[in-house]
């Protein structure tokens, strides 16, 4: 009883999107990339820029060179594509990549306290971590003030999504806009079309 889908969640596997492919169900998918040899519609950000841009300010503007990246859910387009930016910033810096500071925030407030907690209990140093989303920060900026750190004197805190809560907080988190409403309305548009 269903016209068509929009494929958000990355726990629809690529076995069941191929199986409705392959029926000629209608879909799209939103915030990641479709399989192989298909042609579904995809409606994605360009995370790149935004990332490259606040890992180039962290590092020129505020002298940050142990930046913490904190991926989303396993199999995330968005998150791997937000890892590869960070990546080549680093490079274009001439800092070396240390793979102990890349953790799994999950895109969610425990996740990104947890990240922090492991860490610092790893006795992990670290003067700037950058989310990939904002609700993940707020966990992030939790676990840092928890261990009697400042933000941002002592490390500096970045989101990505610039949803609501994220000036309200205190500091205001730093943060890149995604439009997520109008990605939900290509995406209909799409799936309709």
């Amino acid at each position: 009883n269903t016209d068509g889908l929009l494929i958000f969640s990355t726990y629809y596997g690529e076995t069941d999107i191929l199986t409705n492919y392959q029926r000629g169900f209608p879909m799209v998918v939103l915030h990641r990339i479709p399989p192989k040899g298909t042609d579904i519609p995809a409606v994605l950000f360009d995370n790149q820029p935004g990332v490259r841009q606040l890992i180039d300010h962290l590092i020129e503007v505020h002298g940050r060179r142990r930046i913490v990246f904190l991926h989303g859910p396993l199999g995330n387009d968005d998150s791997a594509a937000r890892e590869h930016a960070y990546r080549e910033s680093l490079l274009t810096h001439k800092i070396p990549f240390d793979a102990n500071l890349i953790e799994r925030g999950d895109y969610h407030e425990l996740g990104g306290r947890d990240a922090i907690r492991r860490l610092l209990a790893a006795g992990v140093d670290f003067d700037a971590v950058f989310c990939g989303d904002d609700e993940a920060a707020t966990g992030v900026l939790d676990a840092v003030r928890q261990a009697g750190r400042r933000v941002p004197e002592d490390v500096a805190v970045v989101g990505f999504d610039d949803v609501t809560i994220a000036r309200h907080l205190n500091p205001p988190l730093t943060t890149v806009r995604a439009p997520i409403q109008e990605a939900g309305r290509q995406a209909v548009r799409a799936l309709l079309s």
